[in-house]
């Protein structure tokens, strides 16, 4: 079948009711496959393929990409833990990629009962305008 490349069909696959996990799934893979790494959480998180998830997770983690993080932390909070973030702002850091490394730094900037917690600081749709 291939990817979808018009957007809308992209959009009409990933929000079909008609959509099989297999095919979804199966559409992750082929995005995963080139480097679309976003596309292919998409259809993953809808196809419920957690070892598709993990395997952006660790990508995630490889590359320092926090945007890939917060997605991953929005879907479920249990999977990215603080020691995640903090080893994928290091990377970032290390690639030259400081706008995802301040992110992280902004996300436990509140100490306190809140970061002993695992809280963050940073409420969702807090983020600066270039962070969305």
């Amino acid at each position: 079948m291939g990817i979808p490349t018009h957007y809308i069909k992209k959009r009409d696959l990933l929000h079909s009711e008609k959509s099989a996990q297999s095919t979804l799934a199966k559409t992750a893979r082929e995005f995963l496959a080139l480097q679309r790494y976003s596309d292919a959480l998409d259809f993953f998180e809808k196809a419920r393929d957690v070892e598709g998830i993990r395997e952006i997770k660790k990508i995630a983690l490889d590359q320092g990409d926090t945007f890939l993080l917060a997605r991953l932390d929005r879907f479920d909070q249990k999977l990215v833990s603080r020691e995640d973030w903090e080893s994928a702002a290091a990377k970032a850091a290390a690639n030259g990629r400081n706008s995802m490394a301040a992110f992280v730094a902004r996300k436990f900037a509140q100490a306190g009962p809140n970061a002993a917690a695992g809280k963050t600081a940073e409420l969702p749709g807090a983020a600066p305008l270039a962070e969305v």
